[in-house]
């Protein structure tokens, strides 16, 4: 079935829509934005990406939809690379994959932008310290 096919039936009818203050974005895997369009939907384009939050709570999980000779077997469709060394190298992966492997370079801003988030999320934050008091005590 073609992509545009594909996407004429989800468009308005999907699961993983989600219908807010006037917006329709959506929850579906591999949607690197969360907007509900084509350009971005990780369902029905042959070429996919998405960044996620790694299961071990460390690092990215880098996604990417394989364009030939998975079509009949989901489960060896998508090849997924945990990224888990350091912000820097993780977010240089993700650029040359898009820039120098010709795979989506409409979605690079949009995936490092993710990756960023997810990165930073995960960084320790320290805590606040209580002020003293100047007041004198008797």
């Amino acid at each position: 079935m073609s992509g545009d096919l594909q996407w004429a039936i989800i468009r308005n009818n999907s699961c993983f829509l989600v219908k807010s203050q006037g917006k329709t974005l959506t929850k579906e895997p591999n949607n690197v934005t969360g907007i509900n369009s084509y350009k971005y939907n990780g369902l029905v384009n042959k070429k996919v990406m998405g960044v996620e939050q790694a299961p071990s709570g460390k690092g990215v999980v880098l996604t990417v939809k394989k364009t030939s000779g998975a079509t009949n077997k989901p489960c060896k469709m998508y090849h997924k690379v945990t990224l888990a060394k350091d912000s820097r190298r993780s977010l240089k992966a993700i650029k040359s994959l898009c820039s120098n492997g010709y795979y989506r370079q409409d979605l690079q801003d949009a995936a490092l932008r993710r990756a960023s988030l997810i990165l930073r999320s995960q960084k320790p934050t320290a805590g606040v310290q209580k002020k003293r008091s100047r007041r004198k005590r008797s």
